[in-house]
């Protein structure tokens, strides 16, 4: 039988040494420039969020080198301001969501013209990865996502149909007291999330701590915030 991860629990451990470097820019949304020992690299960004908080010339990043490649390293995790690492690499996210499932989950599941993360029994199941805290508060996405504002219609759409859903939020920092859809910068989806989880649909949320040895280690849950619905 498969355990669900207990707080203290590494649920995945990043391969290869890790080098510290600083960010210099972003030329676009998949690289970013590092300087190591004063020479210029140029690393690959695997996140699909605009992560202003945290890629900004100077900040501390730690990276893997790669090969074979047109870039020279991957991003593992950036510092946050608050001395924080967080994880900036989403490729990982679904092995991490799916140690909190229970044995036999589909991964990648079409539903008409979408594709869901998972499906285990007859509930649906969507993955988010979080990286943007501010002031304790978990905040998803730190830009626009049509695509993730869809995500949770189609959920809401197979509640009604007579499925069960499921969000699962990973929270890539340890920093978060509680979670909120961001308003402020995706009304669209914020809304489409309040809309899901008043018409039976779950959301779970995890936060992580990571570690320089490339231990990503669960951290515990944390709930939604009092204010999380608010328009």
């Amino acid at each position: 039988m498969l355990m669900a991860p207990r707080p203290g629990d590494v649920v995945y451990k990043f391969e290869g040494p890790l080098k510290l470097v600083e960010i210099v820019d972003r030329p676009n949304r998949f690289l970013v420039r590092v300087t190591e020992s004063g020479t210029i690299k140029l690393c690959h960004l695997h996140d699909p969020g605009r992560l202003p908080e945290l890629v900004r010339p100077g900040a501390e990043t730690l990276v893997r080198p790669t090969r074979g490649a047109k870039t020279d390293c991957s991003v593992t995790a950036i510092r946050a301001p608050n001395g924080h690492w967080v994880v900036a690499d989403s490729r990982i996210h679904s092995a991490i969501a799916r140690k909190f499932l229970g044995e036999g989950a589909e991964q990648e599941v079409k539903v008409g013209g979408h594709r869901l993360d998972f499906k285990l029994g007859d509930t649906y199941i969507e993955v988010k990865g979080c990286t943007l805290v501010i002031d304790g508060v978990a905040l998803f996405p730190d830009a626009p996502t049509r695509r993730g504002a869809e995500h949770m219609s189609l959920l809401k759409s197979l509640i009604e149909a007579g499925y069960r859903a499921k969000v699962i939020v990973l929270v890539m920092r340890p920093d978060a007291l509680c979670f909120s859809p961001n308003w402020r910068t995706d009304p669209r989806f914020a809304g489409a999330f309040v809309d899901l989880i008043d018409a039976g649909g779950e959301a779970a949320v995890y936060k992580f701590e990571f570690a320089e040895d490339g231990s990503v280690v669960y951290a515990g849950d944390i709930g939604l915030c009092p204010n999380w619905r608010k328009r």
